[in-house]
């Protein structure tokens, strides 16, 4: 009789342990679809998507990009291609990203280092936006960790619809 009262305890601390509610992940929240915050109107101040991959790496069993898109005048968009669990790499004379729309074809994307040192802030001259707005499927090649490793992360970018 008493194992099994120690079974059955046993079997409620694992159940009361377990059915805690867990807040949802820095990746849940963000998504793997388009997400919008904006400003007053119809016009959004920025749109950003989670890649749909994660890697390993040293620092997160978990690394994941995200890709901001923010409106410009003229109808061009700034891009950022951002790193969430491992240091971002690049180098700062020459920081660069190669991107793979699904028609094959390799965009070169040219920036600067952002200020958190997460990501790249892409030059509006390197035609991010263009890629990301005229294709259903991105693959972004990032530098990770302290031994440049390349990992792709890939983007279901399809359906963005910004006002800029």
């Amino acid at each position: 009789m008493r194992t099994l009262w120690a079974l059955t305890a046993m079997g409620l601390v694992a159940a009361c342990s377990s059915s805690g509610d867990k807040a949802p992940t820095q990746r849940d929240q963000i998504g793997q679809v388009w997400k919008y915050e904006g400003g007053p109107g119809a016009k959004a101040k920025v749109a950003y998507i989670g890649s749909a991959n994660t890697v390993q790496t040293m620092t997160a069993a978990d690394t994941f990009s995200v890709l901001l898109v923010q409106p410009m005048e003229k109808g061009e968009a700034d891009v950022t291609v951002k790193l969430v669990g491992a240091p971002f790499t690049c180098d700062l004379s020459d920081c660069r990203v190669t991107a793979t729309t699904e028609d094959g074809k390799t965009h070169e994307w040219k920036g600067r280092m952002t200020e958190n040192k997460d990501g790249i802030e892409v030059l509006p001259a390197a035609r991010a936006y263009d890629a990301i707005r005229g294709s259903q499927t991105i693959k972004v090649n990032l530098v990770v960790g302290p031994k440049d490793k390349t990992f792709p992360f890939q983007f279901n970018v399809g359906g963005l619809d910004l006002k800029v």
